[in-house]
């Protein structure tokens, strides 16, 4: 009697050990946040054109310039939480050089809890088309090219109403 209760608490810690070991966590890998790796972290951008933003996680945040066509990715300060859930988010000029630059006192603010979360910028990068799509964050919206314009408009002016009475015969 004395062998079975050393033997059944013995079993029920090897039968512990085993369900926790690494076979136990495959599949988890890629559950986890992603990696984001900035290229670049010295970018500026005006912070008069900046229009909109959104937050990927709680160390980054893209803001758009220019309507959506520009894109800039932010690196900010660890500390700051719940940035995806922001619906109004201010880039603050620290340096008061009218830019939002990866370098200097420049700033991601918002309001949570009754108070005001200030986010300092570690980097910025200027996304590319190519970055944009890898991101997840869609293409930039075109906007149509002036020369494509003018050439329409040429070839409306040559052709003149009437000129096809005048290709018949008569």
């Amino acid at each position: 009697m004395n062998a079975l209760r050393l033997i059944a608490p013995a079993c029920l810690l090897v039968a512990g050990c085993v369900s926790s070991g690494p076979e136990s966590q495959l599949g988890k890998e890629d559950k986890g946040p992603k990696r984001i790796e900035m290229s670049r972290t010295s970018d500026c951008v005006f912070q008069s054109i900046i229009s909109d933003f959104h937050a990927i996680d709680d160390r980054h945040v893209v803001l758009y310039a220019s309507g959506r066509r520009k894109a800039y990715l932010a690196e900010i300060a660890g500390g700051c939480f719940d940035m995806e859930n922001q619906y109004a988010l201010a880039a603050v000029d620290g340096d008061r050089n009218g830019q939002i630059c990866g370098f200097g006192r420049d700033s991601i603010a918002y309001r949570r809890l009754g108070m005001v979360e200030d986010c300092r910028i570690l980097g910025m990068e200027q996304l590319s088309d190519e970055r944009r799509l890898e991101l997840g964050l869609g293409a930039p919206q075109s906007k149509p090219r002036n020369d494509e314009n003018k050439d329409n408009e040429s070839d409306e002016k040559d052709e003149k109403p009437g000129d096809a009475a005048n290709d018949g015969p008569g």
